[in-house]
């Protein structure tokens, strides 16, 4: 389209057409901005805001491109350069972009590797999971949502002296586990759940590390009870806000984020290095993740760069929910995401060291 399109029209389309664009300029990136405030202090504390979390953020970000080339062809230059320099930073934000940065580390002192994979129930197979572990050479393994673990463990033997299974969690190890904490479970609605989590404390080159494999519960429930016989169908009908849908929605999202508290409270507490590894079920700029976790360091935002989606591999990954954390007392140097078409969740590989 033209740049000069506006003035071809009739001089009252003209004015009606720059208002409209101005007003699309100024709503988008206030909308943007509010939305991420919404996810980011509001969040899981209700539904519809832990229900966004979880939409594809290109959803958010895919207006802004209609929104300049209304501002472009209506003449409204100083508006498009001004929502350009105002949207994308946001846009980027809201994307989870991170910029790549240097992480320091000193080549001459030891380092240890940590991948953490939830491995879908193990549907692919045993060998081609242990295909994906054996790629990365970590030495320590943390799995997920694994059901029948004994013939990957018995593959993962042959690399790791010591392999403990336990519910869904797999550890695989090149260093000796001194101790295992099964935690109680947590009080919910009257019901004791399980808090989805299991910490190991590791003698590792760079010391002892109190290693917490975790997977709270997955949203999954809760976004399929809200999309009923049709997201649309729901809304239009009326059932969305006055029925069981949004109950669920919001006592799934309760209930992870009983769990997450239930980790950080019992990490917080520890003594000597802390790493947690898993599948957090928690998108970028959760709430949730936030008020529980935002004093451990996180291995991507720290040593990666880019987007670092790990889920759904099934199409093209839109969430980064698969995490490596870790205390102040060790300094991650190197991060990637392993990709794969073994799980639904690409597995994610961090290099430590010991902070000088």
């Amino acid at each position: 389209m033209p740049p000069r399109f506006a003035e071809a029209l009739p001089t009252n389309w003209t004015i009606w057409l720059r208002r409209f664009a101005l007003a699309l300029g100024i709503a988008y990136p206030v909308a943007l901005a509010v939305t991420m405030a919404l996810f980011r202090f509001v969040g899981e504390r209700w539904w519809a805001s832990a229900a966004g979390l979880y939409v594809p953020r290109y959803a958010f970000v895919a207006p802004l491109p209609i929104v300049l080339i209304a501002l472009f062809t209506t003449g409204l230059r100083r508006a498009f350069w001004a929502v350009l320099a105002i949207s994308v930073p946001l846009a980027l934000v809201m994307l989870g972009f991170v910029l790549p940065w240097f992480t320091g580390g000193n080549s001459g002192a030891p380092r240890i590797r940590v991948l953490s994979f939830n491995v879908n129930s193990g549907e692919a197979g045993t060998q081609p999971i242990f295909d994906v572990i054996d790629r990365y050479s970590p030495d320590i393994v943390f799995l997920q949502e694994l059901a029948g673990a004994e013939p990957l463990a018995t593959l993962l033997r042959a690399r790791y002296p010591t392999v403990r299974t336990e519910t869904q969690f797999l550890v695989a190890s090149r260093f000796p586990i001194t101790s295992t904490l099964d935690p109680d479970k947590v009080e919910y609605n009257g019901r004791r759940r399980s808090p989805r989590w299991l910490e190991q404390v590791i003698e590792t080159p760079i010391g002892s590390i109190s290693f917490y494999n975790v997977h709270p519960i997955s949203p999954r429930e809760g976004l399929v009870a809200l999309r009923g016989n049709g997201l649309m169908r729901e809304i239009l009908s009326g059932r969305l806000l006055r029925g069981t849908n949004r109950e669920t929605m919001q006592t799934n999202a309760a209930l992870r984020a009983l769990q997450v508290a239930d980790f950080a409270e019992a990490a917080a507490a520890e003594k000597g290095p802390v790493v947690i590894a898993g599948d957090t079920n928690l998108p970028g700029l959760s709430y949730v993740f936030h008020h529980n976790l935002d004093d451990l360091q996180d291995a991507f935002t720290k040593a990666g760069w880019g987007f670092g989606y790990t889920f759904p591999t099934t199409r093209t990954p839109w969430m980064r929910i698969d995490r490596v954390l870790a205390s102040d007392q060790l300094r991650f140097v190197h991060f990637e995401v392993g990709h794969s078409r073994v799980s639904d969740h690409n597995c994610v590989v961090a290099d430590l060291q010991l902070a000088e």
